[in-house]
């Protein structure tokens, strides 16, 4: 099978997955907010307690499967298991050393957060089944390499969607059958991360036989080495963590547990939105990284330039549309919510992407030119002056949600719009505009498409999911004829064209 044929493929496959994974959500959201309006925001804070240790971890899994990769097509059997055996026990020494934090925090949860009495049991068994999905999740992450190394990514995005399905399935099995309680998303969580683990073994068996986990290949020196150079990675996830998700935490120390819910699920669509980026940006790394290793610079640019203009022909509609029918949808969506508010939230929490996504295939540059130093720096500095200005703002003003929600926002506006093409161009020895024109073609695009979207709300009525179905799919071919037009270069718009009138 040709690469254009296998990188469509797993682009599809990929998207699919997360399509289920985003449904999935998408349905229990409601029941969660059914039981409690107060406790949903506690699934996001155990989840952000997690991303924290997983940025500890990704210190040593960051480059795992680059080199066990390069090993096995080199067929040096040796390194590989050595990198491979090295990251599962290492791995497996770190999940012992999170047990008792974790623990801390199941025990001691209503002493350290504002929770309701009546539910404390139910967080603490939710709690436990996130944590414990947690610790086989790193444990078996190593596993994983085995579909990368062998460009067989669609074999783990079925799996994803069997394991979604599993999940759903579960869940609304418990909540029509038994008395309601949080914790079944833990319990469910558990069993998807349990499916996944169990089926990337048996692909490591099958694509990688050659690979064996033992003792004797574990090797300090290869986990100091994978550690080194994930380091600044890690680094860089802190940051993001600082500017995006501990916002949870500080609303519900700051303003209480039904805040910190109306958060949680205003980043709902937003989360959706950058998780949907950044499954399509994996696609274009490998590209990107063999241009760069054959020199070719011209080559590198328009493989670059050419990522730019697709990730803003799929992005801007659903940005353009969260824009304009986003109040519509949350007032369907969450009845117990107050749509406006939930609404501004969302197009908080979502402006940075309204930029990131006409330049968010430039973060692999500094992974390529290995300059990722700056970069993490930059991550770092926004991070801790977002968290120390909404302390300042929480504490001078009255603006409480809208402020946690806004000031990474604002941050990370500046910087993509004035560190990151700036930094990009110089890594790859270019003019320091050569990607500004892609961010403009980005706004202009989105501010079309919300025009065109914001007008059908004059001329259709929208009170149902039919209707915003229907009026979606009306104002979307809209946007893509648009789009055809603001975004394609006028070789690509030919290409199209042609394989349009071809298949006619």
């Amino acid at each position: 099978m040709n690469d254009k044929k296998r990188l469509a493929i797993n682009l599809t496959a990929q998207i699919m997955a997360f399509a289920v994974n985003m449904g999935v959500s998408f349905i229990v959201t409601p029941i969660i907010e059914e039981i409690s309006t107060e406790l949903s925001g506690f699934v996001t804070l155990a989840n952000n307690f997690i991303t924290c240790a997983q940025i500890v971890v990704s210190a040593l899994n960051t480059m795992a499967s680059r080199f066990i990769t390069i090993y096995i097509h080199k067929k040096d059997e040796e390194q590989a298991n050595e990198y491979f055996s090295s990251v599962f026990f290492g791995n497996l020494m770190m999940a012992c050393v999170f047990l008792i934090p974790m623990l801390t925090l199941i025990i001691f949860v209503d002493k350290l957060f504002q929770v309701p009495e009546l539910y404390v049991t139910d967080i603490r068994i939710l709690w436990f089944f996130l944590f414990a999905n947690f610790f086989i999740s790193i444990v078996g992450s190593v596993f994983g390499v085995a579909t990368y190394c062998r460009n067989r990514l669609d074999l783990t995005s079925v799996r994803t969607i069997h394991a979604e399905i599993i999940r759903v399935v579960f869940l609304v099995t418990a909540y029509n059958l038994f008395p309601k309680y949080i914790w079944y998303i833990g319990v469910a969580s558990l069993l998807h991360t349990t499916y996944l683990t169990l089926s990337n073994i048996q692909f490591t068996r099958r694509l990688l036989p050659e690979i064996h986990i033992k003792k004797i290949y574990f090797r300090w020196k290869k986990v100091w080495e994978l550690i080194s150079l994930g380091l600044w990675n890690s680094l860089t996830r802190l940051s993001q963590v600082l500017l995006d998700e501990l916002d949870v935490l500080i609303s519900n120390i700051f303003i209480g547990a039904t805040a910190m819910s109306a958060l949680s699920n205003a980043k709902y669509v937003p989360t959706a939105i950058s998780g949907l980026m950044g499954t399509i940006v994996g696609v274009f790394s490998p590209q990107i990284t063999i241009a760069y290793a054959k020199g070719d610079k011209k080559q590198l640019v328009e493989i670059i330039k050419s990522s730019n203009r697709i990730m803003i022909f799929m992005m801007s509609i659903p940005i353009a549309f969260v824009t304009a029918y986003g109040d519509i949808f949350f007032s369907l969506w969450l009845t117990e919510r107050d749509p406006h508010e939930t609404h501004m939230l969302a197009l908080l929490g979502m402006g940075v992407l309204y930029v990131s996504m006409s330049i968010q295939v430039l973060y692999h540059v500094f992974i390529i030119t290995k300059k990722v130093k700056a970069n993490s720096i930059v991550m770092i500095v926004s991070g801790v002056l977002s968290t120390t200005i909404v302390f300042i703002l929480l504490e001078t003003t009255n603006l409480g949600l809208y402020a946690i929600a806004g000031v990474s926002t604002v941050l990370g506006l500046l910087r993509n719009f004035i560190f990151t093409p700036i930094y990009a161009s110089k890594c790859l020895e270019l003019k320091w505009t050569t990607f500004y024109s892609d961010i403009f073609t980005g706004l202009f695009s989105i501010a079309c498409i919300s025009l065109v979207a914001f007008a059908s709300r004059f001329v259709f009525t929208i009170d149902s999911y039919l209707s915003l179905i229907g009026v979606g799919i009306i104002v979307g071919i809209i946007a893509l004829i648009m789009n055809f037009f603001i975004i394609l270069k006028k070789d690509d718009r030919k290409i199209v064209l042609d394989k349009v009138l071809r298949r006619g």
